[in-house]
């Protein structure tokens, strides 16, 4: 008996580091191609690993290999019926989402003079797909554009799904076997510091951050990673509460979205590190208070337990 229960925490051990090797494996690799070749050949790496269907896709394509290497044919926590329970599927596609939003209208408290009432980068970025030509912003209209955003983020379903590939590796399959191994909050911690980790190379390229800012681009690696978990904590709790990474991914998806829409209005006069978008520190803020305090009411139980 002792040494079933021996070779059973052994093979969640070997399915653990397996995944975790599939998936640092590829993005580092990439990373380290990238850096070893001249400049074009070096970002043309950079822009296929950010490919969301490379990116995106490694993680449920590692939870492929893991499960054929390890013979692992236990379920994943996954089911695409979220609107089994509209309470959850409501929180997962509102709450994150409407924090980030929060946080940006914070960041424009702060830094009032940042905010372009003329929106000049929506025009430039978008003037090919019929934006006027000149906007004029006031405050009120801005606050109504920003809750439109916030509705559309969280009912954007295609979004859901291209986020489910990170999802179903990092939360689906990744979280229910470190849960086995350590407690529920280290897990999720580990969880989210992990998934910042494997965004290193896209930071290091210049996504998310530029390359413009107070120690570029480790300060951006070290800011995604503290994203990572952040976020990752909602996605984990709900995950866990829902045995479900669906769940997960509705809050990746949504967030994703609004997450990149606060800069569109911004001057840019301050460090990307401190916001607008959810990935600096002031925009982050709102979303990382709620975050500490749901990392004390995680569900006690394990998943698939």
């Amino acid at each position: 008996m002792k040494r079933d229960r021996f070779n059973f925490h052994q093979i969640e051990t070997k399915r653990i580091f397996v995944y975790l090797a599939i998936v640092f494996c590829v993005y580092y690799g990439l990373w380290l191609i990238a850096i070893l070749l001249p400049d074009s050949a070096g970002n043309a790496i950079y822009s296929f690993l950010g490919f969301p269907v490379i990116f995106m896709g490694t993680p449920a394509l590692s939870v492929f290999f893991t499960r054929k290497i390890t013979c692992d044919k236990s379920a994943i926590a996954y089911n695409i019926k979220v609107w089994k329970s509209k309470k959850n599927a409501l929180v997962a596609m509102f709450v994150p989402t409407v924090l980030v939003f929060v946080g940006a209208v914070l960041f424009y408290l702060i830094f009032p003079n940042d905010l372009d009432y003329s929106g000049n980068y929506i025009i430039q970025t978008f003037g090919s797909f019929g934006v006027p030509s000149e906007i004029n912003f006031t405050v009120p209209s801005l606050l109504i554009i920003g809750m439109v955003v916030c509705t559309i983020s969280a009912f954007c379903v295609p979004s859901w799904f291209i986020a489910l590939g990170e999802d179903i590796g990092w939360q689906g399959y990744l979280l229910p076997l470190l849960c086995k191994k350590m407690t529920i909050r280290q897990a999720v911690l580990l969880i989210g510091a992990l998934w910042g980790i494997a965004h290193a190379p896209l930071i290091y390229s210049g996504m998310n951050y530029g390359l413009d800012y107070a120690g570029a681009p480790y300060s951006g690696i070290a800011m995604m990673i503290l994203f990572c978990m952040t976020i990752g904590i909602y996605m984990s709790f709900v995950t866990l509460k829902t045995n479900n990474c669906m769940y997960a991914a509705i809050i990746h998806g949504a967030v994703n979205i609004i997450g990149e829409t606060p800069i569109f209005i911004s001057l840019s006069t301050q460090s990307v590190l401190l916001g607008p978008n959810p990935s600096g520190v002031i925009g982050m803020s709102v979303l990382l208070i709620g975050a500490i305090l749901l990392l004390f009411k995680l569900p006690n139980h394990k998943m698939n337990s």
